[in-house]
């Protein structure tokens, strides 16, 4: 998600964007398209793992995780952590998500962890189904 902040510096206001996610935005964002299913389906739909199992294979209710090969995430920080005065501390983090993942500093100095996250066609233990696809919410309804 996409998050846009105003901070105050010593030497002025000013806006800035950046990127978020994780389970602390996934939860929330999953509970409002339950919410909207639940509304869809003019009552509670109490427990959902039946119902949720259910939907796999439906076309449109969820989308397939599959691997999306090596990304970058890199950043430069200012040193200090208010301005430029002392330089930045650049790093770069090779996303995988499945074998390895790299992180450098500005010193290139790396290291690697081994990542037990795995995607696949079907489940998977990275997003289990998948994620909610357009018609997640009716669908979870039922008729």
């Amino acid at each position: 998600m996409l998050v846009g902040e105003t901070q105050t510096f010593p030497n002025g206001v000013y806006y800035d964007q950046y990127r978020i996610g994780g389970t602390s935005l996934s939860s929330p964002l999953l509970a409002g398209v339950i919410a909207r299913a639940d509304g869809t389906a003019g009552h509670p739909l109490g427990f959902l793992n039946p119902s949720l199992y259910s939907l796999y294979g439906h076309s449109g209710a969820l989308n397939d995780i599959l691997p999306a090969g090596k990304q970058d995430q890199s950043r430069a920080d200012f040193a200090n952590s208010i301005d430029d005065t002392q330089g930045f501390l650049y790093s770069t983090r090779i996303i995988d998500y499945e074998g390895q993942q790299q992180f450098c500093n500005t010193n290139n100095e790396c290291t690697t962890r081994d990542l037990s996250l795995h995607t696949a066609p079907g489940y998977d233990n990275m997003t289990g189904l998948g994620s909610p696809g357009e018609q997640f919410p009716s669908q979870l309804a039922g008729p």
